[in-house]
């Protein structure tokens, strides 16, 4: 079946957003059963052996990941050559740093079963950091629907793990060794699916590498600045507050965490249309901008609004009937740096692909710093709500610079007339949420969906040209 771009875009779109919802699903039911067996203070703990190896495993991606899609979208480009040498790398390297994990960990207050875990878990963010740079792959083929596929698996081998850990009192380094069961799962997936494309092996071109390296740069300092102002508010909280302050403001940032991953998904379709076109065909690149930034504010103003009406249902839900009791109101303000995180998903993969990549770096520095500083301020004396509340600063300012730098280089910004639209289904959306919030949580997903999409669809947010667009086929 011979399908346009936009259809290809909108199969992936859907088929992945689906698929996400599936395993967002299964993350937050994980996450449920860890709180109840952990309690606040044993899922602090869990936070910080997560929240210490993902800060490794960015360092570990060298700014690779997006440097891949870019140049494997490009005419004539050498998929085979881009992939397996940068897979390669990047295999070297992750396990160097992830590695350095356990050993960096020795140095900071944790008690002997975190630093434990930090090394157990460090195998299994390995592991998956290895499938983070055929991406690319499936993005440029828009295959995502694969991808999806291998998370779904590798979140169900984790949930079935856990659940045996719970059912047999197994203790806390057992739930974190599930995380190590998903990854093998995932990549050997991924690895399966990936020689449709191209036959992953080692290769060891050093002066390729080289030339990775000194394009992947920047993304990489980039990554981790981000990095820095995205997860240091764990760290200080873990090293300045007790453990159950960590569990408080660690599950309302697992739930944010879960629900970002509309704007990667969507603007990981885009990347590749967007790399291609932004410097050969102008009003191709601003027509693809225009519709992604589009979808991106029809899905996040809704989730904002929504997240922040039934906060209370989705924390008691998750993280049972006690503890936790501040995490509502710590999920309704890290909500606000939801849009922003939207919005800086898109500008941020514009400067990509105009090859601004130094531009980004320098923005993230700036956002580093004034996390860093409103952190060592806010954290001692308002603990997860200074946090949460630099959380949504720092992402102001972000994006904010972001969109400046866009339209110093291209003289384009989007039109963001849709928000308008977006607001309005939303607001009516969340007065249905309001009058009927007695209803069990699951009956109010239902009635906002049922609320809001006929609503946006008469505003004209989604329109029936687009929708024509979708259902004819050709180029």
């Amino acid at each position: 079946m011979n399908l346009n771009l936009t259809q290809k875009i909108a199969y992936n779109a859907l088929f992945s957003t689906g698929a996400r919802i599936i395993e967002v699903v299964l993350a937050l039911v994980i996450i449920g059963l860890t709180t109840r067996y952990l309690g606040d203070g044993g899922f602090g703990d869990y936070i910080i052996v997560i929240t210490f190896v993902y800060i490794f495993s960015v360092i570990a991606d060298l700014g690779l990941y997006s440097i891949v899609v870019r140049e494997i979208s490009r005419e004539g480009a050498d998929e085979e050559k881009i992939v397996n040498n940068a897979f390669t790398l990047r295999f070297v390297a992750g396990f160097f740093i992830l590695s350095s994990a356990f050993f960096v960990s020795l140095i900071f207050p944790y008690s002997e079963i975190v630093k434990l875990g930090i090394g157990v878990a460090a195998i299994g963010f390995w592991i998956l950091s290895n499938t983070q740079v055929l991406m690319g792959l499936f993005q440029k083929h828009l295959a995502m629907d694969k991808v999806a596929v291998a998370e779904i698996s590798g979140r169900i081998i984790q949930l079935l793990f856990v659940w045996t850990c719970i059912k047999f009192d197994l203790g806390f380094l057992y739930i974190i060794f599930s995380i190590f069961l998903g990854a093998i799962f995932n990549f050997a997936l991924i690895l399966f699916f990936t020689s449709k494309y191209v036959k992953i092996r080692l290769r060891f071109d050093f002066k390729f590498w080289k030339k990775l390296l000194k394009q992947a740069y920047p993304l990489a300092i980039s990554a981790i600045l981000v990095l820095i102002y995205f997860k240091l508010d764990t760290i200080f909280l873990s090293v300045m507050k007790p453990r159950e302050d960590v569990g408080v403001y660690g599950l309302s940032y697992k739930i944010l965490e879960n629900l970002i991953f509309f704007p990667a998904m969507i603007v990981g379709l885009t990347m590749p249309i967007m790399s291609r076109y932004i410097f050969t065909d102008r009003n191709r690149f601003k027509s693809v901008v225009q519709r992604t930034l589009n979808f991106l504010f029809i899905a996040v103003v809704p989730m904002t609004f929504g997240t922040i009406l039934i906060s209370d249902k989705i924390i008691k839900l998750i993280g049972g009937e006690s503890g936790f009791y501040d995490s509502p109101l710590v999920l309704n303000i890290l909500m606000i740096a939801l849009g922003f995180i939207f919005l800086g998903a898109l500008f941020s993969n514009i400067i990509i692909a105009a090859n601004k990549q130094k531009r980004l770096a320098q923005i993230y520095f700036i956002g580093m710093i004034f996390n860093i500083i409103t952190n060592i301020i806010f954290i001692p004396k308002y603990s997860y709500f200074g946090a949460a509340i630099t959380t949504v600063a720092t992402e102001l300012l972000v994006t904010a610079l972001m969109i400046i730098v866009v339209y110093r280089a291209l003289r384009f910004l989007p039109s963001f007339a849709i928000l308008f639209k977006a607001v309005v289904a939303s607001l009516l959306m969340a007065s249905a949420l309001y009058y009927f919030n007695y209803l069990n949580i699951f009956y109010l997903l239902i009635l906002g969906a049922v609320v809001y999409l006929p609503t946006i669809y008469f505003l004209g947010g989604i329109s029936k040209k687009e929708i024509g667009k979708l259902m004819n086929r050709g180029d």
